[in-house]
């Protein structure tokens, strides 16, 4: 192979790299616990915050999670700083189980509507594809103003609606369930706080 390389990795550095692979999660973890507890806010603006951060990763709109999240954080009265923070439950290791579970609840909500739906084969090259027309069809709402673009990349996204459907039952629960266990979680080490301060 002219390509190739001449000395093959040994085993002992695969799995020297996968385990380093592995800890990361620990330290993201590690790193997120830090980051709420130097955020300043109430209890309930805290947990607000992360709940619509949480919530708004079930959404299909790849690319403006933390827009939407710090948006409705600030319309809520949460923490706008905690909201990007919950935007972190969506990452890669999740988003193929959101999209996925998004795209059967869409699928099982609009066929109550219109049981002739037909939905072609569903690939990641499909979904890549939608979101690019959608991060366009956003530049042309928002920017460009052009009616018939916006007309043209709409009548296109066939994927990202039914995504979008599915996932509205999925936010309003993810919110309420991660608001109800952050502000627990959030009250209870205040409380430990302050008792270490007396």
């Amino acid at each position: 192979m002219p390509f190739g390389r001449k000395n093959k990795k040994p085993l002992l550095s695969y799995l020297r790299g996968f385990f380093i692979f592995l800890t990361s999660f620990s330290r993201i973890r590690k790193y997120i616990g830090l980051s709420l507890k130097r955020l300043k806010g109430s209890p309930n603006e805290l947990a607000i915050g992360l709940a619509t951060g949480i919530a708004v990763s079930f959404t299909p709109f790849l690319g403006l999670h933390a827009l939407i999240a710090i948006s409705i954080a600030w319309i809520m009265r949460g923490s706008m700083a905690s909201a990007l923070i919950g935007t972190l439950f969506g990452n890669p290791w999740t988003f193929p189980v959101i999209w996925y579970i998004t795209l059967e609840f869409g699928k099982f909500l609009y066929l109550n509507f219109d049981s002739q739906l037909v939905i072609e084969n569903i690939t990641l090259n499909n979904l890549k594809e939608e979101i690019t027309i959608l991060l366009i069809l956003f530049k042309n709402i928002f920017i460009s103003l052009n009616i018939n673009e916006i007309k043209l990349n709409f009548s296109s996204l066939k994927l990202i609606p039914l995504m979008t459907l599915g996932s509205i039952p999925l936010v309003i629960i993810s919110w309420f369930i991660s608001y109800f266990i952050s502000i627990n979680v959030i009250k209870s080490y205040k409380k430990r706080m302050i008792k270490k301060k007396i």
